[in-house]
């Protein structure tokens, strides 16, 4: 079978529909992405509050999709999350925000920027989330194939392409056997021992399935040219996030 058929068939099984929101063009989606990921790491207090407006209003007319998964993505990075903001208000020259700590005090330009920079990183990870679950695989790959047309040959494009989703088929292959042996594990005293065991299992569990799978081709199908209006979108958006 081919990997379009597949994708498809997958798609129509677990991809919500989401008839408030307009069809857009795959390519303008990623397009629209970049130009928002790019605004929202500038962390300027305006922008983080337009963007995160524009944001919410795409997330309630998509009807909020899998929240429990951003949730969790936003709940790994709370270490960096916190590691932002020590480094920015303790690391950034200005006035003490707690004069009483002395030279152990962080500054409130370092606060104010430590905040802003996470709020920056959270806004991006919701951005890519909210792409990620309204764009099915089968024409996420391709819209990126599309955008590296001018810099990259076809079959350049190609190769990234099918190693993309080789490496998403292998993550979503790999991970129960991982949280299964782990599971495992816990059971079980042992310290570093037990854990190379854990991995030695691992690893010959995956050639296992690797050397049972079927074989199946990946087809990969470009996509057409968006519509010329819909480039309006991204525009709109420069000029939003870009005003000066």
């Amino acid at each position: 079978k081919s990997w379009k058929r597949a994708a498809t068939n997958r798609n129509v099984k677990q991809t919500p529909s989401f008839h408030s929101l307009p069809d857009v063009h795959p390519l303008i989606r990623v397009v629209a992405l970049l130009l928002f990921t790019t605004g929202m790491a500038l962390a300027r207090p305006v922008l983080l509050a337009a963007g995160s407006a524009m944001l919410l209003l795409l997330y309630l007319l998509a009807g909020f999709p899998r929240m429990d998964v951003l949730l969790q993505m936003l709940r790994r990075l709370r270490w960096l999350l916190l590691a932002i903001f020590v480094v920015y208000g303790w690391w950034t020259p200005g006035t003490a925000a707690l004069p009483a700590l002395g030279n152990w005090s962080p500054s409130s330009s370092g606060l104010y920027a430590g905040v802003f920079r996470g709020m920056a990183l959270a806004t991006i990870v919701a951005a890519v989330h909210l792409l990620l679950q309204l764009t099915p695989r089968a024409q996420l790959l391709p819209a990126v194939m599309q955008l590296l047309r001018p810099v990259c040959s076809r079959a350049m494009r190609e190769r990234l392409a099918v190693r993309s989703v080789l490496s998403i088929e292998a993550v979503a292959l790999v991970q129960p056997v991982v949280s299964a042996s782990l599971e495992q594990q816990r059971l079980r005293p042992g310290g570093f021992a037990a854990l190379g065991e854990a991995a030695r299992s691992v690893y010959d569990l995956v050639l296992e399935r690797a050397a049972q799978a079927d074989t199946a081709a990946i087809e990969i199908v470009e996509l057409t040219n968006p519509p010329l209006w819909q480039w309006l979108i991204p525009l709109v958006l420069a000029a939003a996030l870009y005003p000066g």
